[in-house]
């Protein structure tokens, strides 16, 4: 069985928990989540990015969310460089 990996776990965990981010957390608030947790949330993106870095949570597989966004189950992320 293959083993998961941190942005993988991350995901799966948005799915699990955008209901309840949207229920908790007011439209327009960015939440973190880290290890298929929430581990910080904050009025702007800046703030946010303040608090993990003060918390040491500095990895590129952290999943930012605005609370409030429906969010596509899938998307494609194309580079100028590949566009034709």
């Amino acid at each position: 069985m293959a083993t998961l990996t941190d942005q993988e776990i991350n995901e799966n965990a948005y799915r699990q928990l955008k209901d309840s981010i949207k229920r908790d957390y007011p439209a327009g608030r960015f939440v973190a989540i880290d290890g298929g947790k929430i581990v910080a949330d904050a009025a702007t993106f800046d703030e946010l990015d303040e608090m993990l870095n003060t918390l040491g949570k500095t990895s590129p597989d952290i999943m930012v969310v605005e609370a409030g966004v429906d969010y596509p189950e899938y998307f494609d992320i194309l580079l100028p460089s590949l566009r034709s």
